[in-house]
């Protein structure tokens, strides 16, 4: 069995098909999850971008030791391709994010091959003077709002768009073909094609910077949402998505596309119609995903491929537009639009395909995943479970809660039924954040604060939650804190 790993930088799991969305064309990614097993409950353990790569590839938790956060890998630390060295596993890194290739964090190293995409994000590709890019001005591109000159960011965001400018310039990203996604799974294709009929087995993890901002999505998927009616992406009362009547009156194909924006509050960075607008330039993105991925597919099958090859695709990490006042990762606030992540398992052949698990599964699966695929044992210092048995019936869970963190600022405990957010170092400029409980699955989004209507399961909530974290630090999850009778309470 070889295996393919494709994952997905910020991708909500609200914009896809197979968790719900009725609006956004995702046909490719729906054929996988009918094809696939889907899972309903999966998410990181520590996030953002780099501390959920080596979730993956380590298989342990670290969200509590800001030595294991955005943090290069460290050289005796065994990761995945190390893993596979000797077993006869040749493996591929094939990648346009550009924070994996930053100098000195070591996200590149032990795979057989690896290649890089350039020109992603704020990825320094073209030097600044490089005559192939021409006079670069932001105020000639009117999908970029910097913020005032006297913000103490002013001077990072004008660095990072000018470089984004100078990028799209010279790569012409403007043009579908040459679109970071687009070129990746080429390279992917091609990779694919060189293998052959070799006999040993293969492991390509493909890491897809998009739908990650800068939005620069191009024609027609930067508008062909635009239009769209209702906009089924609104909270309501309980958090689920419902039609929203505030925007019936506007327009927002007359509403500015926003590249990209800073981090912030809504009302700050973009006002309403500009985030009703962004979420549409975002959705696009993840159409133009899905068509790639498309063409990723059809070559597997082509090849056939999809008959000895194990695909697992998911995300690290969802995406904040503005369920709670803030458009993305402005603070380590850890509600479900960032940390319920899309996780597709598809066997080969399509085997056991079509079903859905409710098991609770997080990033640190992936690896003893992908090891029980290999038909190789479980790695002694790996904290997670090999999800194939789920699949194949022969258990219904690996764990009875998710615990997960976020810069060690935040931490929170997800159940079934219960999301406890716990801010653990609060910013001295912010006021001091209380614990917060929601109830689900009602509570899709987390719009309602239920904490003072059950005391007594939110502190044991938080006590398992501080126990999981201390053991943790430990380095030892042998006697894991049990979360007493938890099940047993029902929101009402």
């Amino acid at each position: 069995m070889n295996v393919i790993v494709v994952v997905c930088n910020s991708l909500h799991l609200g914009f896809l098909g197979a968790y719900g969305n009725g609006w956004i064309e995702t046909p490719h990614l729906d054929r996988l999850a009918a094809e696939g097993v889907v899972f309903d409950h999966h998410f990181p353990e520590n996030l953002t971008t780099l501390p959920t790569r080596r979730s993956w590839w380590t298989g342990r938790y670290g969200f509590p030791d800001p030595e294991q956060g955005w943090t290069p890998l460290q050289p005796d630390e065994a990761i995945l391709p190390d893993l596979l060295w000797n077993q006869g596993v040749r493996t591929a890194l094939i990648s346009d994010v550009p924070l994996l290739r930053d100098v000195g964090q070591g996200y590149g190293r032990g795979f057989d091959e690896v290649r890089w995409i350039r020109g992603q994000g704020y990825d320094p590709l073209v030097p600044p003077g490089d005559p192939r890019a021409g006079k670069i001005r932001i105020s000639d591109e009117p999908g970029l709002r910097l913020p005032p000159k006297d913000d103490p960011d002013y001077d990072l965001w004008k660095g990072r768009w000018e470089q984004f400018l100078r990028n799209r310039a010279v790569l012409q990203t403007d043009r579908e073909e040459n679109t970071g996604v687009a070129r990746t799974v080429r390279s992917a294709i091609d990779w694919l094609e060189t293998q052959g009929t070799k006999p040993d087995p293969f492991l390509l993890w493909l890491d897809l910077f998009s739908p990650h901002g800068p939005w620069d999505t191009p024609e027609p998927y930067r508008d062909q949402y635009a239009a769209a009616e209702p906009d089924e992406f609104e909270a309501g009362e309980e958090g689920d998505l419902v039609e929203d009547d505030s925007d019936e009156e506007l327009d927002l194909e007359e509403v500015r596309a926003l590249i990209d924006v800073p981090a912030g509050a809504v009302g700050d960075v973009l006002d309403e119609a500009e985030l009703l607008r962004l979420r549409r330039t975002y959705a696009g993105t993840v159409t133009l995903v899905d068509r790639w991925l498309g063409e990723l597919f059809d070559a597997l099958r082509r090849q056939g491929r999809m008959d000895d090859t194990l695909i697992i695709f998911t995300s690290d990490q969802g995406e904040p537009l503005g369920e709670h006042g803030l458009v993305r990762r402005f603070r380590p606030w850890l509600y479900e639009e960032l940390i319920h992540t899309p996780l597709i398992i598809r066997m080969p052949g399509g085997k056991f395909g079509g079903g859905r698990h409710k098991a609770l599964v997080q990033t640190v699966d992936l690896l003893p995943t992908i090891l029980g695929a290999l038909g190789l044992p479980p790695s002694e210092q790996v904290h997670g479970h090999d999800l194939l048995p789920l699949i194949r019936g022969e258990q219904t869970k690996v764990r009875d809660y998710a615990c997960m963190g976020m810069d060690v600022e935040e931490f929170a405990i997800r159940t079934h039924i219960w999301h406890m957010i716990v801010p653990i170092e609060t910013d001295p400029d912010d006021p001091p954040r209380p614990p917060e409980l929601y109830r689900k699955p009602e509570d899709r989004w987390d719009q309602n604060n239920v904490i003072d209507r059950y005391p007594e399961i939110a502190d044991h909530l938080e006590l398992t939650l501080r126990r999981f974290a201390e053991a943790v630090g430990r380095g030892s999850l042998d006697a894991l804190p049990h979360l007493r009778e938890i099940a047993r309470f029902s929101p009402d």
